[in-house]
């Protein structure tokens, strides 16, 4: 993990924990208290999306998720967070998930198409898949500029995690795109998936 971009988070969230106060402190001096509830509102929102990543049990996973916030607003794009699945049966090292997950936002934020005029939501969802954990990032296919060159710039990251028994599936339609990250969960001694 890049500890570069962990700091840059830390003073990406101390600037705008000021900015909040500023504003806050402005409609205080208009006399503006319905304003400040909203706002406050509309703040805690936003944190609550970012505070999802606490619940994860693998510390790498999580960073990359706070990474991937931070770079896609430089993107110019939103990344939404579904997390169904705390990961703690995951059987690839944590290194290895957090760099691929990492690995997978950054390649898809690069091959971001250049047109503005389309909204650049896109969506990364943890689930257990019933053999083990699966994370998916989910665009519109459009968001995309070269799908044959995003799917080759993902063949890293496929190959890494080939190697801890993980997959990388990509799914690309004319209306949507999905990155699928496949890592094994734990077996009970009876055999069966644990998680």
């Amino acid at each position: 993990m890049n500890l570069e971009k962990l700091l840059e988070i830390i003073q990406v969230q101390r600037h705008d924990f000021l900015n909040h106060l500023q504003v806050i402190s402005g409609f205080l001096q208009l006399n503006k208290p319905e304003r400040i509830r909203e706002y406050i509102e509309l703040v805690t929102a936003d944190m609550s999306v970012m505070s999802q990543t606490a619940r994860l049990k693998i510390p790498e996973i999580t960073a990359a998720l706070l990474v991937g916030f931070n770079e896609a607003a430089k993107y110019q794009a939103e990344m939404e967070l579904a997390i169904n699945s705390n990961l703690d049966q995951c059987t690839v090292p944590g290194p290895v998930a957090g760099g691929a997950l990492g690995s997978v936002i950054e390649v898809f934020l690069r091959n971001l198409s250049s047109s503005e005029s389309y909204a650049r939501n896109f969506t990364v969802r943890l689930a257990e898949n019933g053999t083990g954990h699966t994370i998916c990032l989910r665009s519109p296919a459009f968001c995309i500029a070269d799908p044959v060159l995003l799917k080759k710039d993902l063949e890293p990251v496929k190959e890494l995690l080939n190697k801890y028994a993980g997959e990388l599936k990509t799914a690309f339609s004319s209306e949507i795109l999905e990155i699928f990250l496949d890592f094994p969960g734990k077996r009970a001694e009876n055999g069966q998936t644990i998680g």
